[in-house]
């Protein structure tokens, strides 16, 4: 059987479906009932490593909105400056809040009070916890206003499922003994595993071999 490219670049699909919960239930739970005009508070904040969920989430929590009628936008703070169009807003999420300058901190305090006031719900991330974000006091008191989540790591075994899942989603029908062995004797960090099962992809394709432990033993001690 022919074997597909996994082309891992193409953007990923970001719904709460595709979310691995593990121990982001409460947070999983506190997004999805923003998203479906059910928050309880109108400032959740995420924190935690990267590449453990937390742009997924946020992404997940916009679609989810959107899809329902609700006037929603996800903002990369490491991609876009922050400016005063955010307002308006039902729903607004703020990515990357540690990648804002002086004048985006300035006017994320600013969004987060207007969406309190008008009953409207804003969801950030960063990578500490608010009271160690490295911003001003007075946003810093903003973000741990409402509800803050910690987004912790999944385990190896959901880790391995979730390769597999995006393996297959792009039309490669990798073994499970693969993705296993690629989580417990690589990096576990989920941003760099993709990465690397979609060099090891682009490998097989080249060597027109299937993608299988051996292959994939083979070509990490190759250093190709």
């Amino acid at each position: 059987m022919k074997q597909l490219a996994l082309d891992l670049q193409l953007p990923e699909s970001f719904d709460f479906d595709d979310f691995l919960i593990g121990p982001n239930l409460e947070a999983f739970l506190a997004l999805k009932a923003a998203a479906e005009r059910e928050a309880s508070d109108s400032c959740i904040y995420l924190w935690g490593a990267q590449a453990v969920g937390k742009s997924h989430l946020l992404h997940a929590t916009i679609s989810r909105a959107a899809s329902l009628g609700l006037f929603a936008r996800y903002w990369d703070a490491a991609q876009s400056a922050l400016d005063e169009s955010a307002h308006g807003y039902e729903l607004l999420a703020v990515d990357h809040v540690d990648a804002l300058d002086a004048d985006g901190q300035i006017v994320l305090f600013g969004l987060i009070n207007a969406q309190r006031e008008a009953g409207r719900v804003i969801v950030s991330a960063g990578s500490l916890p608010p009271a160690q974000m490295p911003v001003r006091e007075d946003l810093s008191t903003r973000l741990g206003w409402g509800l803050v989540f910690e987004i912790g790591e999944p385990a190896d075994e959901d880790k391995a499922i979730l390769l597999r899942h995006r393996a297959r989603a792009r039309g490669c029908d990798i073994d499970e003994s693969v993705c296993r062995w690629l989580v417990t004797h690589q990096s576990r960090d989920l941003g760099s595993l993709t990465a690397l099962l979609d060099r090891l992809d682009r490998a097989a394709l080249a060597a027109s071999r299937p993608l299988t432990l051996p292959f994939v033993r083979e070509t990490l001690q190759a250093g190709e």
